[in-house]
């Protein structure tokens, strides 16, 4: 069972994140899926559909590479790395054709072969940062803001 759903997060990783694949969502989730991240929660398939496309838009070149893997009865934990471009609206802010770069942690949780729950826990204010969008004390803001 570990094996299968460790392919499953592979999956949802590469081809529907990386790829862009989003009809892949119904053989790799449940209809009620359920995704536990503060910037961006939702529930069933829509939602994770819209999620994807809405990152794919802001960054059309995105990528997430997977750092480490460990499976434990039904949960399927992934340290990962994504990059990319944003070359698309984001949350209003228009593009500022910068690459950003960063790292997070999910938590999937199956139920038989497909991802019911995602808890994720990224480095958002890293994005922000890198898009201008969020400054540190002291420092101004490359994009203008």
């Amino acid at each position: 069972m570990s094996e299968k759903n460790e392919t499953t997060v592979r999956r949802l990783m590469d081809d529907v994140w990386t790829k862009g694949n989003v009809k892949l969502l119904d053989e790799l989730i449940t209809s009620d899926h359920v995704n536990h991240n503060a910037l961006d929660p939702g529930r069933g398939l829509e939602a994770a559909r819209n999620s994807v496309k809405k990152y794919r838009t802001a960054f059309p070149d995105c990528r997430l590479d997977i750092d480490e893997l460990l499976s434990v009865g039904d949960k399927v934990v992934v340290r990962w790395r994504y990059s990319g471009t944003h070359r698309g609206p984001l949350e209003g802010l228009s593009p500022t054709g910068k690459r950003v770069n960063g790292t997070g942690i999910t938590i999937h949780r199956f139920v038989g072969d497909k991802i019911q729950e995602s808890f994720d826990n990224w480095d958002a204010l890293a994005l922000m940062q890198q898009l201008g969008v969020v400054t540190l004390p002291g420092r101004t803001s490359s994009a203008g803001m």
